[in-house]
């Protein structure tokens, strides 16, 4: 079968796969004696945790060979500006010896666009399996996201706007990505939840305001401050970023934590009161929440299932999860989705415009 998504070359091409003594001999151009280097998961880059010889602790982020510098330059600007705009727990961007934050490097006969940042301390929630007191947790993350958000309002950068698959506008592209679903039950389920949005969220979403957005809060991107703790100590991986409505970034979050708890309202409400409380959201983008949640779980699941299949040496990083997607799917169809909007509406303070 021939692969439609020739327009987005980061997603279909490998990621990088170089060694840690390839890592080693990169990261001496920003760090002296690097040491403890390790492997990181990674979608579609390759990053590795290393120390210098004074113990401080970075990322080494390669990025995929199809990454541009503009798009890298505009996760580095954003992560600047929040770093002098608020006073969240952020990756810091560390510039090398020569005083470049991104280095073109090459190995094995390939060029490699390279960047450290800072290794930001605590435990992923993903390494969790049961977190403790999870709607304070959900509020928590809210109110992260809604402060990130803020920081984020005045931020602009030429790349913002760059084509990404993740990014909710591109869902029509999904329709082509169906025949990839082996399963026919699954296949049904998507195809009617991309009519969803098609025929109930695409419209009034564009007329919604838009800004930069992170775009990608999991589990895996929200670093606690311990295992028992249910504060947030910060973020990660702002890989997905884009210029897009800003409602899609608490869908996004949403649309996880929906999946964890498989209740859309139990996995919503908390985490909409922590981001309101940080970042005012207005009506006419509540009314859409419910249904971008619906959207970003069927985008998971059909943008997992295609990657797969053109990524086999790397499908179980890419399918973890992707059946509690399509459970969560099949629910989320049953649901009373406009219903659902207006509880979480009516449970708001303070009261939405």
């Amino acid at each position: 079968m021939k692969n439609p998504f020739f327009v987005f070359p980061v997603l279909e091409n490998p990621a990088p796969n170089l060694s840690i003594c390839d890592a080693e001999k990169i990261a001496e151009q920003w760090v002296d004696n690097p040491k403890n280097i390790k492997y990181l998961a990674s979608e579609r880059d390759q990053n590795f945790y290393i120390e210098s010889s004074n113990n401080e602790r970075f990322v080494l982020k390669i990025a995929n060979s199809k990454e541009s510098f503009n798009t890298l330059d505009f996760q580095n600007k954003a992560l600047k500006h929040l770093s002098n705009n608020s006073e969240l727990s952020l990756p810091r961007v560390k510039c090398n010896l020569s005083g470049n934050d991104i280095v073109a490097v090459k190995m094995h006969n390939q060029k490699f666009l390279v960047r450290l940042v800072s290794f930001v301390d605590g435990k992923p929630l993903g390494d969790i399996s049961s977190p403790k007191n999870i709607q304070k947790l959900y509020s928590n993350m809210g109110f992260f996201l809604g402060s990130l958000g803020k920081g984020l309002k005045y931020f602009k950068h030429s790349s913002s706007n760059h084509k990404l698959l993740w990014d909710m506008s591109h869902t029509h592209l999904l329709y082509e990505l169906l025949p990839f679903i082996k399963n026919k039950h699954n296949k049904s389920m998507a195809h009617k939840a991309l009519l969803y949005f098609t025929d109930h969220v695409e419209k009034p979403l564009a007329k919604l305001r838009t800004q930069v957005i992170h775009n990608d809060m999991n589990s895996d991107n929200v670093i606690l401050v311990s295992s028992g703790s249910s504060e947030v100590a910060g973020m990660i991986d702002f890989g997905d970023m884009v210029e897009a409505p800003l409602i899609n970034d608490l869908a996004v979050a949403a649309a996880y934590q929906t999946a964890a708890m498989n209740d859309i309202f139990k996995g919503t409400s908390s985490l909409l009161s922590g981001y309101h409380q940080a970042y005012p959201l207005m009506s006419k983008e509540l009314d859409l929440l419910p249904g971008l949640i619906m959207n970003r779980v069927v985008m998971s699941a059909i943008i997992c299932e295609w990657r797969a299949i053109d990524h086999p040496d790397n499908q179980e990083y890419i399918l973890g999860g992707i059946q509690r997607m399509w459970k969560t799917l099949e629910a989320l169809l049953k649901s009373d989705l406009e219903g659902v909007a207006t509880t979480l509406k009516n449970n708001l303070t303070p009261v939405v415009d």
